[in-house]
């Protein structure tokens, strides 16, 4: 098969249109002005199997545009999958127009077809690359890439020196729609395309939309291409600016990105991108939000009760429409994730999420990660909110030997921790609890350990200025001591008074306010449960929003 030629993007050469010169010249005015998806099949019933190429590419890309603003396309429709039928037989004669237009149908209408018809677009492209624009093949490329599909290595190759030889002529949309495909698709371009398009970068932000942004930064995080500093700093700056454009679940993906970029988000961009979820709650998705408040846990960034809450809401809103649906159950990996999110920046969500939460992960414990679960049982701990049915289906699975094994010793500490508070209970709801001796044994020890570890550390400077004024007036204390119950490090208490004096610095809090991290609420409720009375003295430094 001929190979295309090294040239640039240059105009379609004349492909053999004689039947098209003679279709009506209005049809395809009326595809485009079509409203509803019926009125796109009606016309091209109308013309049936005489239905030129050229229209056949317009009625599907018209399909595909009235899905993309909300309309109903059942992909599944015979008339449909004829007009599919007709494009396979008719790749051959299609133009990159036609081809770009085909494939971008194919994506938004959700229409995988089978490999071999994508094999045939891909071989086509092939061919005919020297005659795309910059926009049919950045289509062409994102459009398979959402499908799915990745072409062979030579088609990705010739692309991206196609766009390397005209990188000048790339609008921020071809350059993201291109670079998010190659991403997709696991092929990294040569580094002085991407070298090339960071160079124009910096002058084009002005006019670059916030989600071309985002999915350039995410193919950049990807090929670990890291822009230099000075356009980090430029990007961060215009981010800001355009997170109040940005599609909800187009915004953890640019947060996400900078993070793995080894960027941190300014307070001001991530304060906006949490002000521009909840302006777009209604739209967002429920693994988009639980991706974006799993990059504000890492962070320790607190996002706001507002974006907390209202997150809450729409993700048990979605899951209580999807159970009544028939739909499927949240994956328990997503409910672990949420979970732990929620618990890192000590927010407890409303009830009626936790129990959807404890419902759907109940029947999943077997396939949950043993430590992912022992974390998730921590959360419900935190939250107040472990239930005997949840704990009981939990310990069926991880009392397991082979599986106990594979617990990471954070996780077992964090498990004793919330066996710990269960024991102390004092509803006596803890005779409900099925205690397996050997898990919590074992749990025992790995905690024991962060425990002594934490004695033998050297005392941090604030602890020892706040032992040092006890001293100066007279109040005997204890330094680095495990309690007598041999259960917990004290770094400074006062034993005949059963107080622990729990000296917090930047590191206990959310970097944006005092506001406690789980860890740290989860430490208070251990000490009271074990019967001390904790007096806190926090010495923060925090940046504000």
């Amino acid at each position: 098969q001929q190979q295309p030629t090294s040239g640039g993007f240059i105009q379609m050469p004349h492909f053999p249109q004689t039947q098209q010169q003679q279709q009506q010249p209005d049809l395809s005015v009326r595809i485009t002005a079509a409203t509803t998806p019926s009125d796109v099949l009606t016309i091209a019933a109308e013309r049936g199997m005489g239905l030129f190429t050229e229209h056949l590419s317009l009625c599907l890309y018209r399909l595909g545009q009235l899905k993309k603003s909300g309309a109903a396309v059942d992909a599944q429709q015979q008339q449909l999958q004829d007009m599919l039928g007709l494009c396979r037989s008719r790749a051959s004669s299609m133009g990159p127009k036609q081809l770009s237009e085909v494939a971008w149908s194919l994506a938004q209408l959700q229409l995988v077809p089978d490999v071999s018809f994508l094999d045939n677009l891909a071989s086509q492209a092939l061919y005919k690359l020297p005659a795309f624009t910059a926009e049919q093949l950045s289509s062409l490329l994102w459009s398979m890439a959402n499908l799915g599909y990745v072409p062979g290595t030579p088609l990705l190759e010739a692309a991206a020196a196609a766009l390397g030889r005209n990188v000048g002529l790339l609008s921020s949309k071809c350059a993201s729609q291109a670079m998010w495909a190659f991403a997709r698709m696991e092929y990294r371009p040569p580094a002085t395309l991407l070298d090339a398009i960071l160079q124009l970068l910096p002058d084009k932000l002005s006019s670059f939309p916030g989600d071309d942004l985002s999915q350039l930064l995410w193919a950049y995080a990807q090929f670990g291409h890291t822009p230099p500093a000075p356009t980090l700093t430029a990007i961060l700056t215009h981010a800001e600016t355009a997170a109040a454009t940005l599609q909800p679940d187009n915004i953890p993906t640019l947060l996400g990105a900078l993070q793995n970029l080894g960027c941190q988000p300014s307070a001001g961009l991530l304060s906006a991108a949490a002000d521009a979820v909840v302006a777009g709650m209604a739209t967002a998705g429920t693994q988009a939000l639980v991706d974006l408040l799993q990059v504000y846990a890492r962070l320790r960034f607190h996002p706001g009760v507002n974006l907390l809450h209202s997150a809450a809401q729409h993700i048990s809103n979605n899951m209580t429409a999807a159970a009544a649906g028939g739909g499927s159950r949240m994956a328990a990996a997503t409910i672990t994730a949420l979970l732990q999110s929620y618990a890192a920046l000590a927010y407890a969500p409303p009830k009626a999420l936790l129990m959807l939460l404890r419902q759907q992960l109940q029947p999943q414990v077997s396939d949950v990660d043993p430590s992912q679960l022992t974390s998730s049982l921590w959360c419900f701990s935190l939250f107040k909110d472990l239930t005997p049915e949840l704990w009981n289906a939990a310990m069926g699975v991880l009392s397991q030997p082979q599986v106990t094994a594979a617990i990471q010793p954070a996780a077992l500490a964090q498990l004793y921790q919330a066996y710990l508070l269960l024991s102390k209970s004092p509803d006596g709801s803890a005779g409900l609890h099925s205690i397996p001796p050997q898990l919590v044994l074992t749990a025992w020890q790995a905690f024991r350990a962060t425990q002594e570890a934490a004695v033998q550390a050297p005392l941090p400077e604030l602890t020892q200025d706040v032992a040092q004024c006890l001293a100066s007036v007279g109040v005997a204390y204890a330094l680095n001591m495990i309690s007598e119950d041999g259960l917990l490090a004290l770094s400074l208490a006062l034993p005949d008074r059963r107080v622990a004096i729990e000296v917090f610095d930047a590191s206990a809090f959310c970097i944006n306010q005092q506001q406690p991290l789980g860890e740290t609420v989860m430490r208070i409720q251990l000490l009271q449960a074990c019967g001390w009375q904790v007096s806190q003295v926090a010495v923060v430094a925090y940046q504000p929003a």
